[in-house]
């Protein structure tokens, strides 16, 4: 039995040192996973993507938000052009119906002045 253990030690006296340099590559280099790997940069690449097509959603939403500030600006405009518009027609109505009162007035003078005569 004791020849055994001497046995035993004997062999481990041979593998430590081979086991010292199996720990000291393992902590140089750690053991890679690919898997890991891979998913990290299918990952990274997928963000990549997605902040790319955001940037391109937040760049459109922009143009969208600018053309309608400039749709709003003209019907402002518009809308003051449209009411200048309608003042005008409103004078131009008014101005027509008091000649059409002040031609009837005439028509009614001249009228009684040739009665008279």
């Amino acid at each position: 039995m004791l020849e055994a253990v001497m046995e035993l030690l004997g062999y481990a006296r041979k593998l430590l040192p081979l086991m010292e340099l199996y720990t000291a590559r393992r902590m140089a280099a750690p053991v890679r996973d690919t898997a890991s790997e891979e998913f990290q940069n299918y990952a990274a690449e997928v963000l990549r993507a997605n902040r790319s097509d955001l940037i391109e959603l937040r760049s459109g939403l922009e143009s969208a938000q600018q053309r309608l500030r400039v749709i709003d600006d003209q019907s402002a405009a518009l809308q003051r052009e449209m009411t200048r518009l309608i003042d005008q027609q409103r004078t131009i109505v008014i101005a027509a119906m008091v000649a059409a009162v002040a031609s009837v007035g005439a028509l009614i003078v001249s009228i009684v002045v040739l009665a008279r005569h």
